[in-house]
Protein backbone atom coordinates (compact mmCIF):
# COMPACT_ATOMS: atom_id res chain seq x y z
CA UNK A 1 0.00 0.00 0.00
CA UNK A 2 1.44 3.55 -1.07
CA UNK A 3 1.06 6.50 1.75
CA UNK A 4 0.47 9.63 0.37
CA UNK A 5 3.85 10.47 2.41
CA UNK A 6 5.41 8.15 0.29
CA UNK A 7 3.28 9.93 -2.78
CA UNK A 8 4.31 13.13 -2.00
CA UNK A 9 8.03 12.11 -1.47
CA UNK A 10 8.08 11.05 -4.70
CA UNK A 11 6.26 14.11 -6.58
CA UNK A 12 7.50 16.74 -5.22
CA UNK A 13 11.30 17.44 -5.94
CA UNK A 14 11.55 19.39 -2.68
CA UNK A 15 11.85 16.05 -0.57
CA UNK A 16 15.13 14.86 -2.69
CA UNK A 17 16.66 18.92 -2.17
CA UNK A 18 16.42 18.65 1.38
CA UNK A 19 17.83 15.15 1.53
CA UNK A 20 20.66 16.30 -0.82
CA UNK A 21 20.69 19.53 1.32
CA UNK A 22 21.36 17.72 4.92
CA UNK A 23 24.10 15.26 3.27
CA UNK A 24 26.02 18.63 1.88
CA UNK A 25 25.92 20.24 5.50
CA UNK A 26 27.06 16.48 6.94
CA UNK A 27 29.78 17.02 4.61
CA UNK A 28 30.58 20.23 5.29
CA UNK A 29 30.53 19.49 9.19
CA UNK A 30 32.73 16.80 9.09
CA UNK A 31 35.47 18.51 6.98
CA UNK A 32 34.92 21.65 9.12
CA UNK A 33 35.72 19.66 12.54
CA UNK A 34 38.76 18.08 10.28
CA UNK A 35 39.97 21.33 9.97
CA UNK A 36 39.34 23.07 13.24
CA UNK A 37 41.28 19.54 14.89
CA UNK A 38 44.12 20.32 12.24
CA UNK A 39 44.01 23.39 13.25
CA UNK A 40 44.27 22.50 17.31
CA UNK A 41 47.43 20.10 16.15
CA UNK A 42 49.13 22.51 14.30
CA UNK A 43 48.79 25.49 16.94
CA UNK A 44 51.52 23.23 19.71
CA UNK A 45 53.71 23.67 17.14
CA UNK A 46 52.84 26.97 15.18
CA UNK A 47 50.74 28.50 17.61
CA UNK A 48 47.16 30.01 17.07
CA UNK A 49 46.28 31.18 13.35
CA UNK A 50 45.74 34.48 13.14
CA UNK A 51 42.09 35.69 12.99
CA UNK A 52 40.98 37.53 10.29
CA UNK A 53 39.57 40.45 12.47
CA UNK A 54 40.86 43.93 13.23
CA UNK A 55 40.48 46.33 16.00
CA UNK A 56 38.92 49.55 14.91
CA UNK A 57 37.22 52.42 17.10
CA UNK A 58 36.04 49.73 19.81
CA UNK A 59 35.19 47.22 17.42
CA UNK A 60 36.44 43.96 16.39
CA UNK A 61 35.51 43.48 12.66
CA UNK A 62 36.66 41.45 9.58
CA UNK A 63 35.62 41.49 5.68
CA UNK A 64 32.38 43.60 5.03
CA UNK A 65 32.01 44.73 8.27
CA UNK A 66 34.39 47.20 8.00
CA UNK A 67 32.45 48.76 4.89
CA UNK A 68 29.47 49.08 7.30
CA UNK A 69 31.23 50.62 9.91
CA UNK A 70 32.73 53.16 7.81
CA UNK A 71 29.47 54.13 6.76
CA UNK A 72 27.99 54.37 10.37
CA UNK A 73 30.66 56.76 11.45
CA UNK A 74 30.64 58.98 8.57
CA UNK A 75 26.88 59.07 9.41
CA UNK A 76 27.39 59.63 12.26
CA UNK A 77 28.83 62.97 11.84
CA UNK A 78 31.06 63.22 15.08
CA UNK A 79 34.40 62.47 13.28
CA UNK A 80 36.07 64.26 10.51
CA UNK A 81 35.10 62.60 7.47
CA UNK A 82 38.99 63.24 6.01
CA UNK A 83 39.98 61.23 9.89
CA UNK A 84 37.23 58.51 8.85
CA UNK A 85 38.64 57.76 5.64
CA UNK A 86 42.22 57.31 6.94
CA UNK A 87 41.41 54.95 9.01
CA UNK A 88 39.45 52.95 7.11
CA UNK A 89 41.96 53.02 3.92
CA UNK A 90 43.97 51.79 7.50
CA UNK A 91 41.75 49.25 8.40
CA UNK A 92 41.25 48.08 4.55
CA UNK A 93 45.08 47.17 4.67
CA UNK A 94 45.30 45.76 8.28
CA UNK A 95 42.91 43.20 7.70
CA UNK A 96 44.35 42.38 4.17
CA UNK A 97 47.40 41.95 6.21
CA UNK A 98 45.41 39.87 9.06
CA UNK A 99 44.40 37.23 5.46
CA UNK A 100 47.96 37.05 4.46
CA UNK A 101 48.93 36.15 8.03
CA UNK A 102 46.37 33.70 8.23
CA UNK A 103 47.51 32.12 4.66
CA UNK A 104 51.05 32.12 5.93
CA UNK A 105 50.11 30.15 9.33
CA UNK A 106 48.52 27.48 6.97
CA UNK A 107 51.17 27.12 4.75
CA UNK A 108 53.57 26.79 7.64
CA UNK A 109 51.36 24.67 9.33
CA UNK A 110 50.39 22.48 6.21
CA UNK A 111 47.09 23.08 6.40
CA UNK A 112 46.30 25.35 2.55
CA UNK A 113 44.83 22.16 1.00
CA UNK A 114 42.69 21.29 3.84
CA UNK A 115 41.43 24.95 4.09
CA UNK A 116 40.18 24.95 0.61
CA UNK A 117 38.51 22.44 0.29
CA UNK A 118 36.95 23.74 3.04
CA UNK A 119 36.25 26.43 1.90
CA UNK A 120 35.33 24.91 -1.21
CA UNK A 121 32.75 22.39 0.42
CA UNK A 122 30.88 25.74 2.44
CA UNK A 123 30.64 27.51 -1.21
CA UNK A 124 29.03 24.70 -2.29
CA UNK A 125 26.73 24.21 0.27
CA UNK A 126 25.56 27.99 0.65
CA UNK A 127 24.86 27.68 -3.35
CA UNK A 128 22.53 24.50 -3.26
CA UNK A 129 21.01 26.30 0.21
CA UNK A 130 19.94 29.44 -2.10
CA UNK A 131 18.79 26.73 -4.78
CA UNK A 132 16.69 24.82 -1.96
CA UNK A 133 15.03 28.26 -1.02
CA UNK A 134 14.30 29.33 -4.28
CA UNK A 135 12.74 25.86 -4.98
CA UNK A 136 9.12 26.00 -4.72
CA UNK A 137 7.25 22.53 -3.30
CA UNK A 138 4.46 21.04 -5.15
CA UNK A 139 2.94 19.32 -2.53
CA UNK A 140 1.17 20.23 1.11
CA UNK A 141 3.33 17.72 2.34
CA UNK A 142 6.47 19.09 0.73
CA UNK A 143 5.56 23.02 1.70
CA UNK A 144 5.68 21.43 5.49
CA UNK A 145 8.80 19.08 5.02
CA UNK A 146 10.68 23.14 3.85
CA UNK A 147 9.29 24.68 6.79
CA UNK A 148 10.15 21.96 9.55
CA UNK A 149 13.55 21.79 7.51
CA UNK A 150 13.94 25.67 8.09
CA UNK A 151 12.77 25.62 11.36
CA UNK A 152 15.24 22.83 12.16
CA UNK A 153 17.92 24.42 11.09
CA UNK A 154 17.40 27.63 13.10
CA UNK A 155 16.33 30.91 11.61
CA UNK A 156 19.47 32.99 13.11
CA UNK A 157 22.12 29.95 12.00
CA UNK A 158 23.76 31.54 8.81
CA UNK A 159 24.46 34.81 7.30
CA UNK A 160 23.16 33.62 3.95
CA UNK A 161 19.51 34.45 4.70
CA UNK A 162 18.59 31.13 2.50
CA UNK A 163 15.79 30.52 5.58
CA UNK A 164 13.33 33.53 4.59
CA UNK A 165 13.20 32.57 0.73
CA UNK A 166 12.41 28.97 1.64
CA UNK A 167 9.74 30.08 4.33
CA UNK A 168 8.52 32.90 1.39
CA UNK A 169 8.23 29.65 -1.40
CA UNK A 170 6.57 27.72 0.89
CA UNK A 171 3.94 29.80 1.61
CA UNK A 172 3.52 31.04 -1.85
CA UNK A 173 3.43 27.51 -3.04
CA UNK A 174 0.79 26.61 -0.09
CA UNK A 175 -1.46 29.88 -1.50
CA UNK A 176 -1.36 28.46 -5.42
CA UNK A 177 -2.60 24.96 -4.06
CA UNK A 178 -5.13 26.56 -1.86
CA UNK A 179 -6.01 28.16 -5.75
Amino acid sequence: MTTTSNISRRHDPIFAMIDTHKKLMADELELCDRLDMAESSAAKEHGRRPLELIHWRGYDIGESEIDTRRTRLLENGEIDPATIEQEYLDAKARYQAQIAAGLAWDTRAGLTTLREDTGRRIAVEGRYAKRLARTMPTTPAGAAALIQYVLDDGLCSDERYWHTTALRNAVAALNAMHG
